[in-house]
């Protein structure tokens, strides 16, 4: 597929994802900037740091996953569709202890707003909204797609000397983004090795994003900067991406999981780890991915 099929390919899944011709004309710039800069294939940029945006929701409270038990609020009274959207975001909301059917976490308003502030510098409700909409706008994934077609189409000695320029460009660290190139690499090798992902296959990371968005506006409902309906609507609002991306929740699970690995390093007993947790998400009786049908959205 040459780089103008590509690139039409591109801008037609973001229409089904539902964005409007003027978005669509933003990323069509973009890409078309890195067109001229590495051998006409294009890229997409415009992103802030995404160390100065390293948060709670890519780890586990304390670093690592606790032992994994479900938890559910008994007195949710959130609808079908919602609590479906909920649980697009269970991967982490597990790890941690949270609830898997409510948009309160079960973390408590301090705690919350201390994990908001030490890991997205967000002490208000302002500066929340602000990430949301960065991360529903453009996010990691704009970087991962970057790295993704740079590893994809050219060999790994052009592909630095390509991120570098980018990094400069974007005013990026050049170490994170090299950093993040060699992530990739390495979690497509061990996703692979251990047929995680077929040998072909590479997970888009469009659910890291969105499944922080998710649990972001349920940590922000605890922490008191979102009311419940302004949390539910950003959460409501992720669905047709996501369903638009992902074919089970297997998949977006997986999905997760490499994005996970891309972005803090590929440790394989942490892999093993969310695997075993994703395992039982989809086997427990009390799982909201048993409980709530992919299909029924």
């Amino acid at each position: 597929m040459n780089q103008e099929n590509a690139t039409e390919q591109y801008l037609q899944q973001l229409r089904n994802m539902g964005f409007n011709e003027d978005m669509i004309e933003v990323y069509r710039k973009q890409m078309t900037q890195y067109v001229n800069m590495a051998n006409d294939w294009a890229t997409q940029a415009q992103q802030q740091n995404s160390d100065a945006l390293h948060n709670f929701l890519n780890t586990d409270v304390d670093g690592q996953p606790e032992a994994f038990t479900i938890h559910l609020n008994a007195v949710s009274d959130l609808t079908y569709e919602e609590k479906w959207a909920i649980a697009c975001g269970a991967d982490l909301a597990f790890a941690n202890g949270q609830y898997l059917n409510d948009i309160a976490t079960g973390l408590g308003k301090q705690a919350c707003r201390q994990l908001l502030s030490d890991w997205w510098d967000i002490d208000s409700a302002e500066e929340l909204v602000e990430t949301i909409e960065w991360l529903q706008e453009e996010g990691h994934r704009l970087q991962y797609d970057t790295i993704c077609q740079a590893l994809n189409t050219i060999s790994v000695k052009e592909s630095k000397t390509f991120l570098r320029s980018y990094a400069v460009n974007n005013e990026e660290e050049e170490e994170a983004v090299m950093e993040k190139l060699r992530n990739t690499r390495d979690a497509l090798e061990l996703f692979r090795e251990k047929q995680i992902i077929g040998s072909t296959e590479q997970p888009d990371a469009l659910i890291w994003d969105f499944a922080r968005i998710i649990n972001l506006c349920r940590g922000g409902f605890d922490a008191g900067y979102l009311p419940k309906q302004q949390a539910l609507q950003y959460i409501v609002h992720c669905i047709p991406a996501i369903k638009s991306t992902y074919s089970s929740w297997k998949e977006l699970s997986v999905a997760y999981q490499f994005a996970r690995c891309v972005w803090n390093g590929v440790d394989v007993d942490s892999v093993a780890l969310f695997q075993e947790g994703m395992k039982t998400l989809l086997s427990s009786p009390e799982s909201p991915w048993v409980a709530l049908s992919w299909d029924a959205i």
